[in-house]
């Protein structure tokens, strides 16, 4: 299966996370090898999201890249901003209103983390797109405690 690649910048914005979703989904249905699976799709689309808001949300005023590929059965999202300073991942306090993306990330993908980089950080995730449910996908009945990236 040959590779498929997106590659884009966004403004730091709020207006950015529906921008990132739309361009993601509509890269995937156009690669010619890309998984049909909708909730494959779904779940790279709410992958994208949370990572791009916490870009949104902590990465000051510099742009934030995005990036989609497919590569064999792996589709793999990254998102890097200007900040160096690396998520925690957590649940929170069942009162806080925001806090939930990295541990909803940790939960969707399969493989998922951050790294450092020259300019920043970037905070990636790994969907296999072979039709097998994520290693960490939570059911209905069994809800993690908690969930890490590393």
């Amino acid at each position: 299966m040959e590779a498929h690649q997106l590659i884009f910048s966004l403004l730091p914005i709020p207006a950015s996370v529906p921008v990132a979703r739309r361009r993601v989904r509509e890269a995937i249905a156009a690669w010619p090898a890309a998984p049909r699976a909708s909730e494959t799709v779904d779940t790279a689309e709410l992958v994208v999201s949370e990572l791009v808001t916490n870009a949104v949300r902590y990465a000051g005023h510099q742009p934030i890249d995005v990036v989609a590929q497919l590569s064999g059965a792996v589709l793999r999202v990254e998102v890097s901003d200007a900040s160096s300073t690396m998520p925690t991942p957590a649940l929170p306090d069942e009162d806080c209103e925001g806090g939930r993306g990295l541990f909803l990330v940790g939960v969707l993908a399969d493989r998922c983390g951050t790294a450092a980089t020259d300019t920043g950080k970037c905070c990636w995730a790994e969907i296999d797109v072979t039709g097998a449910p994520p290693t960490g996908a939570a059911s209905v009945l069994s809800v993690p405690k908690q969930r890490s990236c590393t």
